[in-house]
């Protein structure tokens, strides 16, 4: 009889010194959210951030950059694919039409996203965003903002929540970056697909396959959203996406220019933690909470001593400590 390995043995018990020491977590990144002046002090009363519907965000022609990029990777692996290399099967007419239903699904509302940049003192940010006189918030990357709202009590047939309705998504400016990024969407939304296929074959009395095709859809609105033209490289942008939430009051519309938009708020009760599961968040909080902001920089067009008294006010009448205000050394007035 061959000797088990430990991990095949049921009576073994690891010892903690098989593991080894715990590692400790990744140095905390921070990521910086531009506004104008006169904004900062609302979101700090209110520890609210806006999420906009992705169909009104001023760059909505990098959709159509990621899409283009989708559609690259898929002329590749038709081009390269070899049904004698022992792969799955393909049926390329089949995934060319979902792919054109994924891409309509992109300009469909699909989800609601906040920027932010990894740059906290940037001359362009200033300029396009904050303007001089304005601020960068900065927070803790990867850290839960939740959807202001209460959770509806039934969810309506055929309405899917995915497993990962906030998520961390950086923007890829580099060509070969797009594309690789291009090449792990499709290879995913081929395996949602595949599992919508085999889930529709063995249960004909409920069409569950569609849980996995609304999921090949989010993977594929993921991959276009995160591909953005080159031109805008120096703002370095992450993004905060949220799906499309299922509870109707959550989404608020902007009387001024009637866009959609949702709120985001501090998650309860650690805002700085940064060790949730995104597969299953606390989606929605019905009470606002303090956003995790670890720092401020003051735009450069602000005189910096008058305008951190101010922010200090701000800061302390809402609740915040510890929160450093940062002087910016832009060139920009």
């Amino acid at each position: 009889m061959s000797k088990l390995l430990p991990f095949e043995d049921p009576n073994h018990f690891l010892d903690p010194g098989d593991i080894g020491p715990e590692l400790p977590p990744p140095p905390e990144e921070l990521v910086w959210h531009y506004t104008k002046h006169w904004t900062l002090e609302i979101i700090l009363a209110a520890h609210i951030l806006r999420a906009s519907d992705i169909r009104s965000m001023n760059d909505t022609k990098e959709l159509h950059q990621g899409i283009k990029r989708v559609r690259q990777a898929f002329k590749k692996l038709e081009r390269d694919w070899d049904y004698r290399d022992g792969g799955p099967e393909i049926e390329f007419g089949e995934l060319k039409e979902e792919l054109d239903i994924a891409a309509g699904a992109a300009f469909d509302g699909s989800a609601f996203v906040t920027s932010f940049s990894r740059a906290k003192d940037s001359t362009d940010q200033w300029k396009a965003y904050a303007k001089p006189d304005g601020f960068a918030i900065g927070i803790p990357r990867d850290v839960r903002l939740s959807v202001l709202g209460v959770e509806p009590e039934t969810y309506p047939r055929g309405q899917y929540i995915e497993e990962t309705p906030l998520r961390w998504i950086t923007l890829r400016y580099r060509k070969a970056d797009q594309i690789a990024q291009a090449e792990e969407g499709l290879g995913r939304l081929m395996s949602e697909l595949g599992e919508a296929s085999y889930v529709s074959a063995k249960h004909d009395d409920m069409d569950l396959g569609s849980i996995f095709r609304d999921r090949a859809k989010s993977v594929y609105v993921d991959s276009v959203a995160a591909i953005k033209h080159k031109a805008f490289k120096s703002e370095r942008e992450v993004r905060y996406a949220v799906t499309r939430p299922s509870a109707p009051a959550a989404i608020k519309v902007d009387p001024s220019t009637g866009r959609e938009y949702i709120e985001l708020t501090g998650a309860l009760p650690d805002p700085f933690d940064r060790d949730w599961q995104p597969n299953d968040p606390e989606y929605y909080q019905s009470t606002p909470a303090r956003l995790p902001i670890r720092a401020i920089c003051v735009g450069p067009g602000n005189p910096f001593a008058h305008t951190k008294v101010e922010v200090e006010r701000w800061l302390s009448s809402a609740g915040y400590s510890g929160v450093d205000i940062i002087k910016s050394k832009s060139p920009l007035r």
